[in-house]
């Protein structure tokens, strides 16, 4: 269920302040944290029985059509140009390689949206 783009782009930089202020730094010490699992924005944070359907979920709109049905589809966002994603990160680099994977994709994806709202803005009012 892809959401507006402005209501994207604030998603977008509260995921990256969440990010910046070392919410993935291991606030929860008693497990492991997981990069959009275990961030304020994901709807089933705190719900012990996961009751809201990820295509509720803002992130949902990044998730390739090919792990749609899987069961954290989040994990799958391609963070990168070879397509890396939190799941196949987390096996090959450390904890902080993946959160500057994850910073750059949200960078990104900031900068793009960015650019399609002036760019859609100037378009509205006639003017490039």
């Amino acid at each position: 269920m892809p959401k507006a783009k402005p209501d994207t782009l604030t998603f977008l930089k509260e995921e990256l302040a969440f990010l910046e202020r070392g919410g993935y730094g291991g606030s929860l010490p008693w497990r492991p944290v997981s990069i959009f699992l275990d961030s304020p924005s994901c709807p089933n944070r705190l719900d012990a029985d996961k009751s809201t359907p990820c295509q509720h979920c803002w992130l949902y709109q990044f998730v390739p059509e090919q792990f749609q049905e899987q069961p954290r589809p989040c994990q799958f966002i391609p963070l990168n140009q070879d397509a890396e994603s939190v799941h196949s990160m987390s096996r090959q680099y450390t904890p902080d390689e993946v959160e500057q994977a994850v910073r750059n994709w949200l960078l990104a994806e900031i900068r793009r949206l960015e650019s399609l709202t002036q760019e859609e803005g100037a378009a509205v009012s006639g003017t490039n």
